[in-house]
């Protein structure tokens, strides 16, 4: 096997986040197949593993072949199957084993060429071709592990993926709460209305290349996707999918495709009798750097500017609906984590109403 030889091939560095449910799951598996992009079969949580103490004593030990074995052992979603993705990849873990052995033969044990060994064990399991040109794509998923990534490999690109900022709110509240009951809370409403904007800011500052969602089918911005990347143009990039298998769409998804094909439903614009004005209003202004991008969210008034902070103490269209359900028969701890949650969100926006005009 020429495993040791074929590492030393140029490899270039990028990732991948996302700001939401902004299909970021779609654009790996659409990059899986293309020559010259080395990826894996789904989000890997590379640094959250590192920081398990089990792994930093292995680290320390400096034993590839213990390393191996337990991150397996802990990302089983990413060798067999995952559930929630609709993935079924039942990769030859044998094969897998020996081609990550071989390649850190000789080399430093650190985390950079652990990380590097293994996605190019992945690559060469599935028989695939390492050219003289490559990049490892990393789906990073969100900003932590993506600053981590960053931090290790500084000169990488990144894809972001984002959405009229309505809608993935709408979806990232609706799918979640329909597939896990307990996402019903006002931890993840906070979490997931502060990560649209907050991921698209650390995005901002990044040499970045923006996916919208609504585009995401089009061929000239598969063209741009792999430019960016530095890749050559391939017909591969028109289906999605993991470890060479056509992906079926996660579950968390109202729509199944079931050929890799993009799924058109969700370019649909549903959200506006959604919220009600009191949230548009907040909405608009909390996600207005989304205009950069084409999305046409209304500058507010100066009145409305006025007398927005009162509407921050009121509860979301959705967060109102959902109250009883919430608070009913909830324990006192848990009662006093959602209330926790919720003044956390008005705190987020007080501080951003107020930076605003100091700022603006």
């Amino acid at each position: 096997m020429n495993a040791r030889r074929k590492i030393n091939y140029n490899l270039n560095f990028a990732c991948i986040l996302t700001t939401g449910r902004t299909g970021s799951d779609f654009l790996q598996g659409s990059l899986d197949s293309v020559p010259g992009i080395i990826t894996f079969s789904g989000e890997v949580p590379f640094y959250s593993f590192l920081q398990d103490p089990q792994v930093k004593k292995i680290f320390q030990s400096k034993n590839f072949l213990k390393l191996i074995l337990i991150f397996i052992k802990k990302h089983h979603n990413l060798f067999f199957n995952d559930s929630l993705e609709n993935k079924i990849i039942n990769l030859n873990l044998n094969k897998f084993k020996k081609i990550f052995l071989k390649l850190s033969e000789g080399k430093e044990f650190n985390k950079k060429n652990f990380l590097i060994n293994l996605y190019l064990s992945y690559h060469l399991t599935l028989n695939r071709s390492i050219l003289k040109k490559n990049v490892i794509v990393h789906h990073s998923h969100s900003i932590l592990e993506t600053k981590l990534f960053l931090k290790d490999f500084k000169d990488s690109k990144v894809l972001v993926t984002i959405r009229n900022p309505m809608q993935n709110l709408k979806s990232g509240i609706n799918n979640w709460v329909k597939y896990d009951q307990k996402k019903k809370n006002f931890e993840h409403f906070y979490l997931y209305i502060r990560r649209i904007r907050e991921d698209l800011n650390f995005a901002l500052k990044k040499n970045s290349h923006f996916v919208k969602l609504e585009e995401m089918n089009l061929d000239k911005t598969k063209k741009k996707i792999l430019k960016f990347l530095n890749v050559k143009y391939s017909k591969l990039i028109n289906k999605s999918s993991f470890a060479g298998r056509l992906w079926k769409s996660d579950k968390l998804s109202n729509f199944k495709v079931r050929n890799g094909k993009f799924n058109t439903s969700v370019i649909a614009q549903n959200w506006e009798s959604y919220f009600s004005w009191k949230d548009l209003l907040i909405l608009n202004f909390l996600y207005s750097k989304y205009n950069k991008f084409g999305y046409k969210i209304k500058k507010l008034s100066f009145i409305q500017k006025i007398y927005l902070p009162v509407l921050f103490f009121f509860p979301f269209n959705f967060e109102r609906k959902m109250m009883p359900q919430i608070f009913l028969n909830s324990s006192f701890s848990e009662f006093k984590k959602n209330i926790y949650f919720y003044l956390r969100k008005i705190i987020y926006f007080i501080n951003i109403y107020l930076l605003k005009v100091i700022y603006d």
